[in-house]
């Protein structure tokens, strides 16, 4: 007799079933990965439409993790939608992506050809952008910059540190101890929270990969400039920040998205990791680390010169 599979989220819920991995979160804390996994996957079309991420094998890990929230709120409340409070999508504004803007920046993103990874983008208001785009202005921020709860959503973040968090059974106690025997037959479940620590404060400048229309609105700008030069905006920037941060060292790459419930590894470099709940930025930053680590930064302005020969600028 052939038996046919069950079908795909069905597996994927028995597959969380056997490694309940968030078990072990409050509430409040549960919420908030259900909304950063929401936001992670909608997206603004070049229509202007809100759309939901296109389903190929990159972006699949996404209706994963959907799937298992889904089922972590079955087992504690029952069947959807119970259990599913407004809270969780209005404690804080969700991005409007059926605004003004949202409308002008599709249509407008749209009419440049950019594929992925033809180019960096550094989205912002207008004045800044266009002062980036004449002569190269812009503003390297210390990573405790960005911790500031007056930002918005989408820019406000510990740059400084990442906490993981995980439940240890008692056989999950009797793999990390030298002798199993020293742990007690019948334990309470262990939660541990891991934070790691970046060793000082750093100076960064944060671009994307990324073309998606939606980070106008995420990030609440009408302007936006296209780096098509990567090789040489990246020399112009490390010639003339030279002066001003001495002998600090420079690094630079994409962003490691880090879900705090499940890393990939131990090996953990802050300033070039983030919180999965920004995935869709896809970042790329440029960093400066002082020598000795220092505990407090500040901002620094510097000038590149015109970039009008390796960029594109978009106004809205």
């Amino acid at each position: 007799m052939i038996t046919e599979p069950a079908p795909w989220h069905i597996q994927q819920r028995r597959q969380y079933d056997g490694r309940r991995y968030m078990r072990h979160l409050s509430q409040g804390e549960l919420n908030r990965r259900i909304r950063d996994v929401f936001l992670n996957l909608l997206r603004l079309t070049p229509e202007a439409k809100i759309g939901l991420l296109e389903m190929n094998q990159e972006n699949a890990v996404w209706l994963e993790k959907w799937t298992h929230v889904l089922e972590e709120m079955q087992l504690r409340f029952g069947p959807y939608p119970a259990g599913f409070i407004r809270e969780i999508f209005h404690s804080e504004p969700l991005p409007n992506f059926a605004s003004a803007l949202a409308e002008k920046a599709a249509k407008k993103l749209s009419s440049f050809r950019i594929g992925k990874g033809d180019a960096l983008l550094k989205f912002g208001k207008r004045v800044h952008m266009e002062t980036l785009y004449e002569v190269g202005g812009l503003r390297l921020q210390p990573a405790s910059f960005f911790g500031s709860k007056n930002l918005t959503g989408a820019l406000q973040d510990d740059e400084l540190s990442l906490p993981l968090s995980f439940a240890l059974s008692r056989e999950d106690v009797v793999k990390l101890v030298i002798n199993p025997k020293d742990v007690p037959t019948h334990i309470p479940e262990q939660r541990v929270d891991v934070r790691f620590q970046s060793p000082g404060d750093y100076w960064l400048y944060c671009v994307t990969r990324s073309v998606e229309p939606r980070l106008f609105v995420d990030f609440g700008a009408d302007a936006c400039v296209i780096i098509r030069d990567r090789g040489a905006f990246q020399d112009r920037l490390v010639k003339s920040s030279r002066k001003q941060v001495g002998d600090a060292t420079m690094r630079e790459g994409p962003a490691e998205y880090i879900d705090p419930l499940l890393p990939r590894s131990a090996n953990i470099f802050v300033p070039f990791c983030k919180h999965f709940g920004y995935s869709y930025q896809e970042e790329y930053r440029f960093c400066w680390f002082p020598s000795p680590p220092t505990g407090r930064l500040g901002h620094m302005d510097i000038h590149l010169g015109s970039l009008k020969d390796i960029c594109e600028l978009i106004v809205l």
